[in-house]
């Protein structure tokens, strides 16, 4: 690292991600501790039932909010409640509509359920909803620490909950009804700290443009969240439920990466919404996210690749073997997890070329799964989603490059990331040869301590991610940045 980047060392960035990563990292430890102990002790229709839960939730939940996260997150705050003031009655109808037609949806449409679960799973994904916004802008805030505790303490409770009623009398019903209070108690928790914020009476607000920049970001969200479970709804209506909970365990990706890129695109969102005319800066963002989050993906999809047979029968004492041919199929989604391909454009209020390219997703993946499912049956669903996501990516990145005058080459650092994914492919293939012949547990343990080592090389090598707004002087001298 350079001199120049150790004087301009500033700790203040490196705080702020490590407590949005540390925030969100325990819920999903949690959330696969959890996903492990229940495919063990439940039985197939149990274990469906259950997945299916959070199925509906989650995707309930990103209709419902409609693009409030992000909203929150790209917008100068004093703007956004000046917007909302003067636009009060129209989003107080469109969102109790929305509200209203999604919830009524779930009630009628949801299967496996009887009523009173229903009810329940309503009233969970309503605080949670509310409890999103809270924390998103206590987090805007500069509440990184508090969100941090708090999503603590709750991760903590949510997990004893659910060995609780494992351990007792299993039933799906108890056990969200007590975790509807749990949210409940988190949702009051993050309202106390939350601090107050005064309007500013004098901004001036581009209604029309930031409107339909609203809708597009709200329109993207939900097709987003529709792409991501479409094949489990895809194949909830035509599987029974103990044949979707193998598909669900084979497809069901590892929500370390997910918040990966979560958090990495909430830093970045808040970085270039702040330095929106400095190109170089930008692209040195962007490109130094591909950097450091390859340093954690690649190595972990090896892991995956090279140990997922012994890796299932551990964690599932073969119980999910036949889950096993999706997971080999839908693992290779991860080396994409690399960034967050539309913030640049979310930055820019490109919400139209977002939506297009959710819209790219969904429409292939759809297409691939009606004439791939008859052929390959549910390895076909898994290949489709895999193939979908590739092409939004590319359909991303050409925007985003043409959005800051410049090319993929360019903000993609494709040479470091092939070389990188090449070398740990040798090193991984290497290391099976070696260890072939094994016994289990300490063949995990050692591809275990080998990828945790790749990793934390990986990362040395990109602090800078975090110091990167401050290695750069006087950008808005330099000829490359001008007002975009």
């Amino acid at each position: 690292m350079t001199n120049l980047v150790n004087q301009n060392y500033k700790p203040l960035a490196v705080r702020k991600f490590s407590w949005l990563f540390l925030g969100k990292v325990l819920p999903v430890l949690i959330l696969i501790l959890i996903t492990i102990i229940y495919s063990r002790k439940l039985s197939f229709d149990e274990y469906g039932k259950f997945q299916s839960v959070w199925m509906y939730a989650n995707i309930v939940n990103v209709v419902i909010s409609f693009g409030l996260s992000a909203i929150i997150l790209s917008t100068p705050l004093h703007f956004l409640f000046s917007f909302i003031k003067n636009n009060r009655k129209r989003l107080i109808i469109f969102y109790s509509v929305l509200w209203g037609a999604g919830l009524i949806a779930l009630f009628l449409f949801a299967k496996n359920f009887n009523s009173s679960l229903k009810f329940l799973l309503i009233v969970f994904i309503i605080i949670q909803n509310v409890a999103a916004i809270i924390e998103t802008l206590l987090i805007k805030q500069q509440g990184e620490k508090i969100s941090f505790v708090i999503n603590s303490f709750y991760s903590l409770l949510f997990f004893g909950w659910h060995l609780y009623v494992l351990g007792n009398i299993y039933s799906l019903s108890f056990l969200i009804a007590g975790i509807c209070i749990l949210s409940a108690l988190k949702l009051l928790a993050m309202i106390l700290v939350l601090p107050g914020r005064e309007l500013h009476e004098g901004t001036t607000i581009e209604q029309k443009h930031f409107l339909s920049h609203w809708a597009y970001l709200g329109i993207n969200d939900t097709l987003g969240v529709i792409s991501k479970w479409m094949d489990k709804v895809f194949l909830l209506y035509l599987l029974t439920t103990a044949d979707f909970a193998i598909f669900f365990n084979g497809s069901f990706e590892i929500p370390l990466f997910g918040l990966l890129v979560s958090v990495t695109g909430s830093f970045l969102l808040i970085e270039i919404s702040g330095n929106i005319r400095l190109t170089d800066k930008i692209i040195k963002l962007f490109k130094e996210s591909f950097n450091m989050l390859s340093s954690i993906a690649f190595p972990l999809f090896f892991f995956l690749f090279f140990f997922r047979e012994e890796l299932f029968s551990l964690a599932f004492k073969d119980k999910y073997s036949a889950s096993l041919p999706i997971f080999v199929i839908s693992i290779f989604i991860l080396p994409l997890r690399i960034n967050n391909y539309s913030v640049i454009l979310q930055c820019f209020s490109q919400g139209k070329k977002i939506l297009w390219g959710s819209m790219l997703d969904i429409a292939i993946a759809l297409a691939l799964m009606l004439s791939l499912y008859p052929a390959m049956g549910t390895k076909g669903v898994a290949l489709a989603v895999v193939t979908a996501t590739y092409c939004q990516v590319l359909f991303y990145l050409w925007h985003s490059a043409k959005m800051l005058h410049t090319s993929i080459f360019r903000i993609v650092p494709l040479q470091k990331l092939a070389l990188k994914f090449l070398i740990l492919l040798l090193l991984y293939i290497g290391l099976s040869f070696i260890l072939s012949g094994m016994e289990l547990k300490l063949k995990l343990a050692i591809g275990f301590i080998f990828t945790i080592t790749a990793i934390i090389s990986g990362m040395m090598q990109y602090r800078k991610f975090f110091l990167v707004k401050n290695n750069i002087k006087s950008l808005n001298d330099q000829p490359g940045n001008v007002a975009l």
